[in-house]
């Protein structure tokens, strides 16, 4: 099982709580030397220059998962990944990461969700109207599911964020961002030992690198390309990419 399986058994409320307080670990530890001062005030701070950057990182993720669970206009998410999808892992006793092709082509609109997923080699097809009661949640968890395996991975990154520039997504102008946790200072790796922990240390991210495109209109996260290198109690170790596009139609 994949970190973001272990939030997807959580309620709503309390997947968001502990993004934010991954999000929050990591950002206090990079910070750490200066006065105390609220979460917000902390993010902005961050003494790796994540500041201002991890902020519109962070809130166009939590941005694109609101479009998706109040859509007031339609669009596309294509979703590509080479990442675990062992389900008993790491729950269950000798499990090991299985790390496999995930993609996932979604279309979303204020009055139907479609969504197509594959993997290991086999597809899923799901479709749902606003207007049918269980289905439409679900098809939307089906999205948001999907997504929190790089909002975790972008909360850990955007502690070391730095402007890329500007990007053309779409034909749309957004703010590039890039992130190499590599290069973090032993403050800001400290803070990755903080959220782990609120994982229950069971996996680790050992390093994350990758970019994340803003949009400059409305600050949802349209464009990211991840890659991290992940470990486990157990010894074992593994790569896992991940890489997503939002087009709005």
């Amino acid at each position: 099982m994949t970190i973001s399986a272990q939030l997807a058994n959580q309620r709503p409320h309390a997947r968001r709580l502990l993004l934010a307080c991954l999000a929050a670990a990591v950002g206090l530890a990079a910070g750490c030397g200066s006065k105390p001062s609220p979460l917000t005030s902390a993010v902005k701070e961050r003494a790796m220059g994540g500041g201002d950057a991890a902020k519109k990182m962070n809130d166009g993720m939590k941005l694109l998962m609101e479009w998706t669970q109040h859509p007031d206009t339609g669009f596309h998410f294509s979703y590509k990944a080479q990442k675990n999808i062992n389900p008993n892992f790491p729950h269950q006793e000798k499990a090991k990461p299985e790390v496999a092709a995930v993609e996932m082509e979604a279309d979303v609109t204020p009055e139907e969700i479609s969504v197509s997923e594959t993997q290991r080699g086999k597809k899923k097809n799901t479709s749902a109207k606003k207007s049918d009661a269980l289905g439409w949640p679900l098809a939307q968890l089906q999205v948001t599911g999907t997504l929190l395996d790089p909002s975790l991975a972008m909360a850990f990154g955007s502690s070391v964020a730095r402007s890329a520039g500007s990007e053309d997504v779409g034909g749309r102008p957004t703010d590039k961002y890039e992130f190499d946790t590599t290069t973090a200072s032993a403050s800001a790796r400290a803070g990755f030992e903080m959220a782990s922990a609120m994982l229950g240390g069971k996996i680790k991210f050992t390093s994350v690198q990758g970019t994340a495109c803003v949009d400059k209109a409305t600050g949802r996260l349209v464009k990211f390309n991840i890659d991290t290198e992940l470990s486990d109690q157990a010894g074992n170790s593994w790569k896992e990419h991940q890489e997503g596009l939002v087009t709005a139609k």
